[in-house]
């Protein structure tokens, strides 16, 4: 488990499970419907993620990791070797880029669900690849991101240039 620098190895966590309904409860969402169409709902207010098949992190991590990769424009690679580099190594532990970009999607998710006021939902046991186009597909608009509606400061609206400036 990471809890925002901090790393905490042989962590347990706790699922839920109703007999009368089958529902399960995770640590960030949950499932339920029958066990041949079984839908996930992601919890837009969990305090931890599940970012591999027993990596959690919690929510200070992965809004680092959006704002890493939105501010730095960095790809997950190099977000996943700057966090082993500065606090993995310590503790022996390298956090894969696949991890970093499950985190970035989850995060992504809660985020925006959370600003709409939704609650994602999709069949259960998606693809990473399956769960990006779902949650665009979904939270998306035509090509652009609801949020952003309506923005339009001078720093994100400038002319196009076809080469930089270039000051020697």
């Amino acid at each position: 488990m990471i809890k925002g620098i901090k790393i905490f190895q042989k962590v347990s966590v706790l699922h839920g499970h109703c007999h009368k309904c089958k529902t399960v409860y995770s640590i960030d969402y949950e499932t339920y419907g029958p066990p041949n169409a079984q839908k996930k709902a992601y919890l837009n207010n969990a305090h931890y993620l599940k970012i591999g098949q027993s990596i959690y992190v919690d929510r200070v991590f992965s809004n680092a990791v959006l704002n890493g990769v939105y501010s730095f424009h960095a790809s997950t690679a190099a977000y996943a070797e700057f966090w082993t580099n500065s606090f993995g190594k310590s503790h022996s532990v390298k956090l894969p880029r696949r991890q970093i970009w499950q985190t970035f999607i989850q995060e992504s998710i809660r985020t925006v669900s959370e600003a709409l006021q939704i609650t994602f939902e999709t069949v259960d046991n998606l693809q990473i690849a399956e769960l990006t186009n779902k949650a665009f597909s979904v939270l998306g608009e035509n090509g652009g991101i609801q949020l952003s509606n309506g923005h339009a400061c001078s720093e994100c609206t400038q002319d196009y240039k076809t080469t930089s400036n270039y000051f020697p």
